[in-house]
């Protein structure tokens, strides 16, 4: 709808369009959008006073259009007239925005109630303001369509948007026009500390309008992340030139064309009795782990949340956030808060989640299908769903309990409880790699890598079962063991078990692997080997094999690997290969003449070997 109550011009002779033509009428359902006249540079009221260009209408708001917008019935169109304008200097014309989409004849009698109500509120504002002496009584309709507006923004259907945006004009002089559509978010609205580099960016598109019929529809792709922001938006249309422009407006709509627009369909449910053990959590932030939304004002954070976060560390559970929102402040309010220390790989930014949440199991280097995504927005629940139908999304309801969820028991190892400072600790590491460049191994040397591999013992049951159930790209046998299996292996006296914790001047990765060998004769069988990706790459594999082989007084001809390869345990078969191993005829991998073989010379290397029930001895390499 538009502004026509506040036209003050002539009632007769209107402007005729010179050829007939076929006006729009494919929108199913639109938005309700107030459009009126606005000026570019509008610092209202306050400019009112200031501006040579100030020029009162009834309302005594600015005039920037000649005479105002006029109902010229002449023009046929969707809505059964067009909006005439006739722009002044600085003049544009703007609504504010919402995409709550509703059938066609819903949106009629919805405008005819706001220009009835309007028609009633003019008089009466206009006597509040000479009475109070206040100048917003006299736009008091003005500012109760905003309302309006910001109340439709808030409710909108997140699971339906519209096709796009309909721009039909007619242009009934004899040369072109050029306007500039802008769709933009509303900064006064917002946190004056938000920056305009942390929103989305807006839209721009430049259209030259030709004399007689225009239409042109601007896909939703176009503009997407303004709406799905949830901020409020704008959208305007300036003419290029200073003032003069004549057009009549037929249609300026966001509409859906189509009657199943985002069907509200429910995800296919998820099954936890299918389900991996989760390892790590993806937060919303607005209205999930704080109540309102940071870019508009002051948030509270929930009840239970920094416990929650507490917890599930503790468990060795990884933590991220994915929020559309302006990253300096969402941090900003995460230290305040207490929870940034917690949370690793943040994906703030205004792109779908689903990309925020795929990117953090990157980050985190674990499958999909051990993330759970808790967000209060159902789209965006949806959107995560069916594009990573292999993560579970919950909602924010869910954060009273969710320390409870049979997915998210972790461990109460010591690796565990580390997990998070080891992954701060990995990205020190990769940082300092960088300066190094294409030099990998200063790299290592630099790192100062501390390696010691020991007999197990009873107390590291825990971490061993953690390894060897969790263990996928480098567990060279294929196998994940239960815990009763676990324990009668490390009981079974006939077998050698060894454990490898593994250090840096960064930090301790932990106990990283778990090995289990024999010693026949003049040769060591590696039966099962483990080892955490955290140290993939580190040469730790390469170590290990040579403190198995060089025992004090003796060296084996051969070391033999059982190797089964699995769908992913690819990157042990390329450590094998690298080291020279080749397959022999029992299925083994096999390396030989290893007398000569030299210890990795940048990581010092503390070795332990069983001789004896109750006795070790111990080698330093």
């Amino acid at each position: 709808m538009f502004e026509f109550d506040k036209y003050t011009g002539p009632k007769h002779s209107p402007t005729r369009p010179r050829a007939a033509y076929t006006p729009f009428a494919g929108a199913a359902e639109r938005a309700m959008l107030l459009w009126g006249e606005h000026c570019i540079e509008c610092a209202a009221p306050a400019c009112f006073s200031t501006c040579d260009l100030y020029s009162a209408r009834p309302d005594r708001r600015c005039r920037r259009f000649v005479e105002g917008i006029y109902r010229n019935r002449a023009f046929p169109s969707a809505h059964g007239y067009g909006a005439e304008v006739r722009f002044k200097k600085w003049g544009k014309l703007e609504a504010r925005g919402n995409a709550t989409l509703f059938k066609e004849r819903h949106v009629r009698w919805m405008e005819a109630a706001a220009e009835m109500a309007s028609r009633v509120l003019n008089p009466i504002g206009r006597s509040l303001d000479w009475m109070l002496r206040d100048i917003r009584w006299s736009y008091v309709s003005f500012a109760l369509s905003e309302r309006l507006n910001e109340t439709l923004r808030r409710q909108r259907n997140p699971l339906r948007a519209p096709d796009g945006f309909v721009i039909e004009a007619y242009n009934p002089t004899d040369e072109p026009i050029t306007l500039t559509l802008s769709m933009f978010i509303q900064r006064t609205k917002l946190n004056p500390a938000v920056t305009a580099n942390q929103l989305p960016p807006p839209y721009f598109r430049k259209l030259t309008i030709r004399p007689g019929h225009f239409l042109e529809i601007v896909p939703f792709e176009n503009f997407r992340a303004i709406i799905e922001c949830g901020l409020p938006f704008g959208i305007g249309l300036a003419p290029q030139s200073e003032e003069g422009a004549h057009l009549v407006f037929l249609t300026l709509d966001l509409v859906a064309q189509r009657k199943d627009i985002m069907p509200e369909r429910p995800s296919v449910p998820f099954s936890q009795s299918a389900a991996k053990p989760a390892k790590g959590v993806v937060f919303d932030l607005d209205n999930t782990l704080w109540d309102g939304i940071l870019i508009e004002g002051p948030v509270r954070l929930r009840a239970g949340v920094l416990e929650l976060f507490r917890e599930l560390d503790a468990r060795g559970i990884l933590i991220s956030v994915a929020s559309k929102n302006a990253q300096d402040e969402a941090m900003k309010k995460l230290t305040e808060l207490g929870l940034a220390e917690y949370v690793l790989f943040p994906k703030i930014n205004w792109g779908p989640k689903s990309e925020s949440v795929k990117r953090v199991a990157a980050d985190f280097d674990i499958g999909l299908d051990t993330l759970i995504f808790v967000e209060d927005n159902p789209f965006e629940r949806e959107e995560v769903t069916r594009s990573l139908p292999m993560v579970e999304a919950l909602p924010d309801a869910s954060l009273t309990s969710l320390s409870e969820h049979p997915r998210l028991k972790g461990s109460k190892t010591a690796e565990a409880g580390k997990r998070r400072l080891m992954y701060r600790q990995s990205m020190e590491r990769e940082s300092a790699a960088i300066s190094f460049g294409d030099d990998y191994l200063a790299f290592l040397r630099s790192c100062e890598i501390e390696a010691e591999i020991r007999p197990a013992r009873p107390e590291d049951f825990e971490r061993i079962a953690e390894l060897v159930q969790r263990t996928n790209q480098l567990n060279f046998s294929g196998r994940n063991y239960r815990r009763e299996e676990i324990a009668g292996i490390l009981s079974d006296g006939r077998t050698e078990k060894y454990v490898v914790t593994c250090a840096d001047k960064f930090g301790s990765y932990g106990m990283v692997g778990f090995c289990l060998a024999a010693v026949e004769e003049n040769r060591v069988r590696v039966l099962d080997f483990m080892l955490s990706c955290r140290v993939q790459g580190k040469f730790i594999e390469q170590a290990l094999f040579h403190h198995l082989t060089h025992r004090p007084q003796w060296i084996a001809d051969v070391i033999a690997v059982n190797f089964v390869r699995t769908a992913r345990n690819q990157l042990a078969d390329a450590v094998l290969e690298k080291l020279g191993f080749q397959e022999a005829e029992d299925g083994t991998r096999r390396r030989s003449n290893l007398r000569h073989d030299a210890p990795v010379d940048f990581i010092h290397v503390t070795g332990t070997w069983p001789v004896g029930a109750d006795e070790s001895v111990s080698h330093t390499q």
